[in-house]
């Protein structure tokens, strides 16, 4: 491949030719099905003491437990939040929910129930799966819902195919004389319709722009298509056992829950004490066969050093590395050939909206000239376009806004047309009806064909892996007591910023109160880690707050030195 300039239509038609068959009417539980049947006794689920589920124990536990959801009244179209810890049961609750039809909407435990409750209340969530650790919290997010809720919660002996069946609550009552949780009899119900290629299989939220998060609704096939790609592309199989790190509520999980089973692979669980103890997580790595890695890059880079200080363990097993969702650090091939030599690093890159990866490369050598990884090719039945503001296609070379399109893209935001809309575009290159996702990414394409990632074109960044809108962080700054005036910014190194917050106040208070304060709306990794108060924020020419003095004034510091928040470490359960 010459590095002459090539004519832009190569970047539009001769990189995106990406098509390639893939069963489009399938859905994920056709996918289990599958993998059921043809590994029936192979571990799906492990723990550090050992398998818990195998494939087809997995099937039939999922399938029982989808028919109490049928029972109870879920089916195709019906949102199910699923509030749960790392468990082997709450494997199990995914699989059921989309078994049932229906589609699951995954709660992080350790966001603020204000959040939660908010999200439950914008989809009219009827059904709540918690675990027996979570019950009074998951009843509290209840007692927060505009509609009635049942409350169902699991343990391992109750996800079971034979034993006593899950707890089942109801909220009863009325406003007046007050509201209690009553217990229902589970009601085993025939499956409903099976899900089509074309239903929703789960909603995620991301962070929004104008203070509430936004929902990414992802139907069957996007998943499917994704799945399909992955696993045939590295060569997940049955001996393959992945450590799952990914909170259930980020959609690096989706590939693990679904798509390491679909091809009889295993999921090696810790529970969440044990994911926050760098320790525990390197211990897992190196004495439980794990093959494959699955994180953003700091989780990773964080268990390397733990690696590093370990004697023993097998270095040989883990062969490939995925990483995604922030700039993968040059030194981290070298850092990874120098503990697992068999290794291979791949560099993942896509968008929630485009169903979690829709691009890879294969990181072999790191060429002295990158300032980062590449982004990479774009996947099995996805296209990138890098356009001008006035959507004409970028020369090669030329930076330009990211654009997805393909089967990757999903059904776009719950509730909230009008963004989708903007985000959403009808794709010019394509037939009549599909769209592609403006990403909001500035990038270009090379001369050797691949997509070089150059950071973002608006106030959403990415913190410690985490996709974060300045300005959901600022609505909810302007909530608090006393705050006029609230503006996010990120400082220090690009590749690793730090997030950090300047508040208006008349009267100024100490930065660890308002970050207590704040905890209470934000899930922890949207915590700045500096917050700055005064009367007054610097202005710039036109009138508007000066981000860049802010900036300065965070990195180089000042009388009133920025107060830390108190946040927890995203790593190494980033998620």
């Amino acid at each position: 491949m010459t590095d002459s300039p090539l004519p832009h239509p190569t970047a539009v038609v001769r990189w995106n030719r990406t098509a390639r068959a893939y069963p489009r009417e399938a859905t994920l539980v056709d996918l289990l099905d599958r993998a059921a049947r043809t590994h029936h006794g192979v571990p799906a689920v492990r723990t550090t003491d050992g398998p818990v589920l195998t494939h087809g124990e997995l099937a039939a536990r999922s399938t029982r437990l989808a028919r109490l959801l049928a029972g109870a009244g879920a089916g195709r179209g019906t949102p199910v939040a699923v509030f749960m810890d790392h468990l082997p049961e709450t494997v199990v609750a995914l699989h059921a929910v989309v078994r049932a039809g229906a589609h699951y909407v995954p709660l992080d435990p350790r966001w603020p129930v204000a959040r939660i409750a908010k999200i439950i209340r914008s989809l009219g969530v009827r059904f709540l799966l918690t675990s027996g650790g979570l019950r009074d919290r998951a009843a509290e997010i209840g007692d927060h819902a505009d509609e009635p809720v049942s409350l169902m919660v699991l343990t391992a002996t109750s996800t079971g195919t034979a034993g006593p069946p899950p707890e089942l609550l109801t909220r009863t009552g009325t406003p007046e004389r007050g509201m209690t949780w009553a217990p229902l009899p589970p009601t085993t119900g025939a499956l409903p319709q099976p899900p089509a290629a074309d239903d929703l299989a789960y909603i995620i939220f991301t962070s929004g722009s104008t203070g509430d998060p936004k929902g990414v609704a992802v139907r069957h096939r996007n998943v499917v298509n994704l799945i399909d790609w992955f696993n045939r592309r590295n060569d997940v199989g049955p001996d393959d056992v992945l450590l799952q790190v990914a909170s259930f509520s980020f959609d690096l999980s989706v590939y693990d829950v679904f798509g390491v089973p679909a091809a009889g692979g295993s999921l090696l669980l810790l529970p969440a004490a044990e994911l926050a103890d760098g320790h525990a997580v390197c211990d897992a790595l190196l004495d439980h066969g794990v093959t494959l890695w699955n994180s953003a890059p700091a989780a990773f880079t964080l268990a390397l050093l733990y690696v590093r200080e370990t004697a023993g363990g097998d270095r040989g097993r883990l062969r490939r590395v995925f990483l995604s969702g922030d700039w993968v650090p040059l030194d981290t091939l070298p850092a990874l050939r120098d503990q697992f030599p068999r290794a291979e690093l791949v560099a993942l890159g896509g968008a929630t909206e485009a169903c979690v990866w829709s691009n890879d490369f294969v990181v072999d050598h790191v060429d002295e000239t990158w300032a980062s990884i590449p982004y990479g090719h774009p996947m099995q039945n996805s296209r990138y376009y890098v356009l001008r503001p006035d959507l004409s296609p970028c020369e090669v070379g030329e930076a330009g806004e990211l654009f997805i399109a393909g089967d990757c893209v999903t059904a776009g935001y719950v509730n909230d047309p009008a963004l989708t809309t903007a985000r959403f575009l009808p794709d010019p290159w394509a037939a009549p009806g599909e769209r592609m996702y403006r990403t909001g990414d500035r990038a270009r394409w090379t001369p050797s064909g691949w997509v070089e990632f150059l950071g973002r074109l608006d106030s959403q960044v990415k913190v410690r892996g985490f996709r974060v809108e300045l300005g959901e962080v600022e609505q909810a700054a302007r909530r608090l007591p006393g705050v006029d005036d609230a503006v996010a910014v990120t400082c220090g190194d690009p590749r690793d910023p730090v997030l950090a917050l300047a508040l208006r106040m008349t009267a100024p208070e100490d930065g660890r109160t308002l970050a207590r304060l704040l905890a209470e709306h934000l899930p922890d990794y949207m915590l700045p880690s500096r917050i700055h108060t005064a009367t007054a924020l610097p202005v710039g020419p036109t009138g508007k707050v000066d981000r860049a003095a802010l900036r300065r004034l965070f990195e180089q510091g000042n009388p009133r030195r920025p107060q830390p928040a108190t946040t927890a470490d995203p790593v190494p359960a980033p998620h």
